[in-house]
């Protein structure tokens, strides 16, 4: 390899190379123009106060490495274009553009010739890995439109103003290990003046297809949202994120959603970590997504909520401490125009879940704004535990349900069923201090039978 290679700006390199320890301005940066090339640059730092191009760049190139440098400004610190086998190691990058601050709400659906600015962004890019990076400190993290097979692990994306990492169009990658704390973003709402931290920045996003990937064991702490996956784009496009596994990330102390997973199919949530948020799951129009082993404790508002859903397994979570532990519920508006199937919510099944000091533990309804006959139904409610909650369990206008097997244990102010004439009660166990009310559609109360 040759060594004490000095940068030049516009450099084309076509060969293994170290660079010279040093500063260089290079307002052009560098191209690796060969198949098989590393890069090495212990003690460099390529410079760009101008804040646009490429620090590094390759195209159309396959095993190129690129170890020990670090990066200064630029558009983008690293840029790789449908390359295969790309491997980055120890790389740090600074102070890439960001946009700017608190009017400007991130659009989620950007394509390629339109994307952000960030530290890495890898492009139609198959296998290879990001290791090791340190990318804090502005607007994203690292980008991936249309890339599979890419591993990123034991980055630290932290304390941006956008994504810490960003799928678009990108599958079978794996996502672990990962700092990405504290990517979040003020937003100044034009219509009233408030402002708030969201703008849809999070610590990962998954958008425009991106399925089977695996996001595992990743701290999202204190994110605009920890992680969101967008299976519906602003255009009205249903483009699904499907069939990931999401499982062991800290996703705690989000102002809005520890997790967010909209209209999309199959994905499994497993031993994450979604307390003190304002939501702990928010999961609209999704579908047969599994839930397991989860901690959802002392979040503001819900700990799961899942809007015009169906097909879930809610199982073995320890939902603690919020004003509702899970809300399942249907309420009508605009986007049922566009997913006109998903009306109703049905098929549900809630599982061997401890639910605890919560205000309501379960509250299952269906809006006003929803006609009669397509009212939520087929909510199974199996072997849980409700203690200690102000009310256990609360139905509103859902019919053909079951619970069956639960136990409760002192709960404030009881069961309350509303205009419920089909649920179907057994086998439950009740402290002596719980209570049942159950109401018709007029709020009279009527005796529920077979309760235990």
């Amino acid at each position: 390899m040759p060594e004490n290679i000095t940068p030049v700006d516009g450099m084309v390199i076509t060969e293994n190379t170290r660079f010279t320890p040093g500063v260089y301005p290079l307002r052009k940066g560098l191209t690796i123009g060969s198949d098989n090339v590393v890069i090495e640059g212990d003690g460099v730092v390529l410079v760009n106060q101008t804040r646009d191009g490429v620090g590094i760049h390759a195209q159309n190139q396959q095993n190129i490495s690129v170890r020990g440098i670090a990066i200064s400004g630029f558009f983008h610190g690293l840029r790789f274009d449908n390359c295969r086998e790309v491997q980055v190691e120890a790389v740090r990058v600074r102070d890439t553009f960001e946009i700017e601050g608190i009017d400007t709400f991130l659009y989620l659906w950007h394509p390629i010739e339109q994307v952000y600015s960030g530290a890495i962004l890898l492009n139609g890019v198959q296998g290879g890995a990001v290791r090791h990076c340190d990318l804090q400190h502005q607007m994203n993290g690292i980008l991936l439109y249309n890339t599979t097979g890419v591993t990123l692990e034991h980055n630290n994306a932290s304390f941006n103003s956008g994504w810490g990492v960003y799928l678009s169009g990108s599958n079978d990658n794996h996502i672990l290990d990962n700092r990405l704390d504290f990517c979040n973003r003020i937003f100044r709402r034009p219509e009233s003046g408030a402002i708030r931290v969201e703008a849809d920045a999070a610590g990962i996003v998954l958008v425009e297809s991106s399925c089977r990937n695996q996001l595992l064991r990743n701290s999202c702490l204190c994110g605009g949202d920890g992680i969101f996956i967008a299976g519906y784009n602003h255009k009205g496009g249903k483009t699904t994120c499907d069939d990931n596994l999401i499982e062991d990330n800290d996703c705690r102390l989000s102002p809005n959603n520890a997790i967010e997973s909209t209209f999309s199919r199959g994905n499994i949530f497993r031993r994450n970590d979604c307390s003190r948020s304002n939501y702990g799951f928010w999961m609209g129009y999704s579908w047969d997504n599994v839930m397991e082993d989860n901690i959802i404790d002392s979040c503001r508002m819900v700990g799961i909520a899942i809007e015009h859903g169906h097909g879930f397994v809610i199982r073995n979570n320890q939902i603690l401490h919020n004003r509702e532990g899970v809300r399942l519920f249907t309420r009508g508006g605009e986007t049922l125009h566009h997913w006109p199937e998903w009306a109703v919510s049905y098929d549900y099944t809630l599982e061997n879940n401890l639910i605890e000091n919560n205000h309501i533990g379960f509250n299952g309804y269906t809006g006003p704004e929803i006609p009669a006959d397509k009212v939520s139904y087929d909510l199974r409610l199996r072997g849980n535990t409700f203690r200690n909650n102000l009310t256990a369990v609360r139905f509103h206008r859902v019919r053909q349900s079951l619970v069956s097997g639960n136990t409760f244990e002192n709960n404030q102010q009881a069961m309350l069923f509303i205009e419920q004439p089909d649920i179907e009660l057994s086998h439950n166990q009740l402290s002596g201090s719980d209570e049942i009310v159950h109401t018709d559609e007029l709020g009279h109360t009527t005796e529920p039978s077979g309760w235990v």
